[in-house]
């Protein structure tokens, strides 16, 4: 089995590399963990969320766009922006 594990891995790149590497990624045929604050490239890529704060891990079996309904960071980070 192949594993490829990438720590931010949009962080120095263009919007034009960033688009050629989700499209690589999507053809790799393993596993991929990723750590990412790149919203597109979560939302490209990603179909399972661990959560983890102090030690503890949570797992979603969905999507970014799944996890943030089941937490309600999407309400939480809207009310941050409004407020800061």
């Amino acid at each position: 089995p192949n594993l490829l594990l990438m720590d931010e891995p949009t962080t120095h790149l263009d919007i034009w590399a960033i688009e050629g590497l989700i499209l690589a990624l999507q053809k790799f045929e393993g596993t991929l963990v990723f750590i990412s604050h790149d919203v597109h490239f979560i939302r490209s890529l990603g179909t399972k969320v661990l959560h983890i704060v102090d030690g503890k891990v949570t797992a979603f079996a969905g999507d970014y766009d799944y996890y943030l309904q089941k937490t309600g960071a999407e309400e939480n980070a809207r009310a941050a922006v409004v407020a800061g």
